[in-house]
């Protein structure tokens, strides 16, 4: 009777420490529920005070839109002055002027927006975007193209004018 309780006992006691340490294998400093990740389409990235959020391009064919935002988490005001890619002609709009604590938006009809024109990639692939800055570095992002449709069909080039 005692060795039967015992081995009970040693059961449940390896039980509920295996139980422990099985889950904890996902934990610590390297756990992928620690690590920073978009919880969007697009993609995030950082330089210098500014932080770029759900950068992506909506795409209408040949014609695109940046949608994007990007904050100012730094006492200094900074600005986005250029924007390349060897994807198409992208052209700036706008002052771009970020205030410090503050963040703009980018988009069609936006204060400051990037259209493209000749996009030479297609929805579902990615393109390579340059951003510069008056104050910090210029960073290069790999982003991805979506179709104008579903949650994007709002952000689409504005018309252009014809004779």
């Amino acid at each position: 009777m005692e060795r039967t309780r015992r081995n009970r006992v040693l059961a449940a006691a390896t039980a509920v420490l295996s139980a422990a340490l099985l889950t904890g294998c996902a934990t610590g400093f390297d756990a992928t529920s620690i690590k920073p990740y978009a919880p969007s389409d697009g993609i995030e990235a950082n330089t210098g005070d500014l932080r770029i959020l759900n950068l992506l391009v909506v795409s209408t064919g040949a014609n695109g839109v940046v949608s994007a935002s990007i904050v100012n988490r730094g006492t200094s005001r900074d600005a986005l002055t250029d924007m390349t890619s060897p994807d198409g002609t992208v052209d700036l709009t706008g002052n771009g002027k970020i205030p410090p604590k503050a963040a703009i938006r980018l988009g069609a009809g936006t204060e400051t927006s990037a259209t493209i024109s000749g996009l030479t990639k297609l929805p579902g692939e990615t393109i390579t975007l340059k951003l510069t800055f008056r104050r910090a570095d210029p960073v290069t992002i790999r982003t991805v193209v979506v179709p104008a449709s579903g949650v994007y069909s709002s952000i689409t080039p504005a018309p252009t004018a014809t004779e």
